[in-house]
């Protein structure tokens, strides 16, 4: 998938060049083979086929080109959230592309790691921050949508005693559990299996 924004050390500054943009791709590859800490800035110039001082040119350190791959990430979610939101279908087909945008692309990229509780101690340690200030970004996105169906009529208010927001934390701390779920755990198609079944209880749930 190609990359149109990546930011340098979680700035909004944009790089246009594709050097920077090879560079975050093979870290994110390498990081997720070998992890964090096995892996060096050699390691990461060497396969995006550039030179070490081309890296430290665009990133100060390693921790910046991990920096890039969340921003990375985040622009690819965006993305699919959008295509989710634009697509056709029932309301249960569109909120589970909705959560599948989310859910699934960190799924897709680091389910399969045995390296995986590295890269989740080393996003808490380097991005604990930015990764609220995404989370908190999708649940946004996901409350307008749902208002979005409220307001086109195809759903009706949350259940007595719950609002809108109170569905949209349910879901989202849900779907994120669902990595834990010893019968989704390295299986994509079970993964979104859940998520639909997430959406149907929440549809269900706000049916008029």
């Amino acid at each position: 998938m190609p990359i149109r924004k990546i930011q340098k050390n979680a700035e909004t500054k944009e790089i246009g060049s594709p050097k920077p943009n090879a560079i975050v791709l093979a870290a994110l590859e390498l990081f997720t083979r070998y992890g964090y800490r096995k892996t060096s800035i050699d390691d990461i110039a060497q396969a995006a086929q550039v030179a070490k001082r081309t890296v430290y040119l665009h990133f100060e350190n390693k921790a910046a080109v991990f920096l890039a791959i969340l921003e990375y990430l985040a622009g690819q979610v965006r993305q699919r959230c959008a295509a989710a939101e634009r697509a056709g279908g029932t309301v249960v087909d569109r909120l589970t592309g909705l959560l599948d945008a989310y859910f699934g692309m960190g799924f897709e990229v680091f389910s399969k790691s045995e390296h995986m509780p590295e890269l989740e101690e080393t996003f808490s340690k380097l991005a604990r921050s930015r990764i609220s200030d995404l989370n908190t970004e999708y649940q946004e996105r996901l409350a307008r949508f749902l208002r979005s169906l409220q307001k086109a009529g195809g759903v009706g208010a949350p259940p007595h005693g719950l609002t809108l927001d109170e569905i949209v934390y349910i879901l989202f701390r849900a779907a994120e559990g669902a990595k834990h779920d010893a019968k989704v755990q390295g299986d994509r198609q079970a993964l979104h299996q859940h998520l639909r079944k997430l959406a149907t209880l929440a549809m269900a749930a706000m049916r008029k």
